[in-house]
């Protein structure tokens, strides 16, 4: 399924850059970082991609899979930890964090009586609130994912269809299937979907 997302994208990719480049008629080096190919005989065009490209070298394609989920939770787990010691402010008890799906605000849950200040220490250094904002992210379309793939298994070795299909009907639902927030404590970063640990 992640393979073909990937091949998804990537042939889109193509198709938009070789419509530009052909549009334009260009040949050579382009400011895409393609390149094509032409000659005077009649046949099909060629485009090579180049490691250099602008478009493909400003961000990196991250796949929503749990060693994803994994390895950007470490690094927020070590900068957040770091900006908490510097104010002072222990992990324990933990820190839980919420991430609002269409703001994208990040706000505190629980009572913790220095919710006010932690929330402001996050909300003053970007770098913590885009790591914040990328784990939750990614970690809501893993573990959507996740469920999904679970649901097509039991589906295909299914005895009974209704059933499998009222085991899974939030997948059907139009509000989102689970609720994600991030919890940080001396160990680091937890991922909970639902309340619960996830991963």
């Amino acid at each position: 399924m992640i393979e073909s997302i990937a091949q998804g994208y990537a042939a889109k990719f193509i198709s938009s850059v070789a419509g530009r480049i052909l549009t334009s008629d260009k040949t050579g080096d382009d400011a895409a970082g393609c390149s094509v190919a032409s000659s005077d005989n009649a046949g099909p065009d060629n485009i090579s991609i180049s490691a250099k490209s602008r478009l493909l070298s400003m961000n990196d394609l991250l796949l929503p899979t749990a060693a994803t989920v994994q390895a950007l939770s470490a690094t927020l787990s070590q900068d957040l930890q770091a900006l908490l010691a510097g104010a002072g402010i222990a992990t324990e008890p933990p820190v839980e964090i919420d991430v609002d799906d269409r703001t994208m605000e990040i706000a505190l849950k629980g009572n913790r009586p220095d919710k006010k200040k932690i929330e402001a220490l996050i909300d003053g250094d970007e770098k913590v609130k885009n790591e914040i904002r990328t784990v939750a992210a990614i970690s809501s379309h893993a573990v959507a994912m996740t469920r999904s793939m679970k649901f097509q298994k039991e589906y295909l070795a299914r005895t009974n269809a209704e059933s499998t299909v009222a085991k899974y009907a939030d997948l059907f639902q139009q509000q989102k299937p689970c609720d994600i927030s991030l919890s940080l404590d001396n160990a680091g970063i937890h991922v909970l979907a639902n309340g619960k640990e996830w991963g």
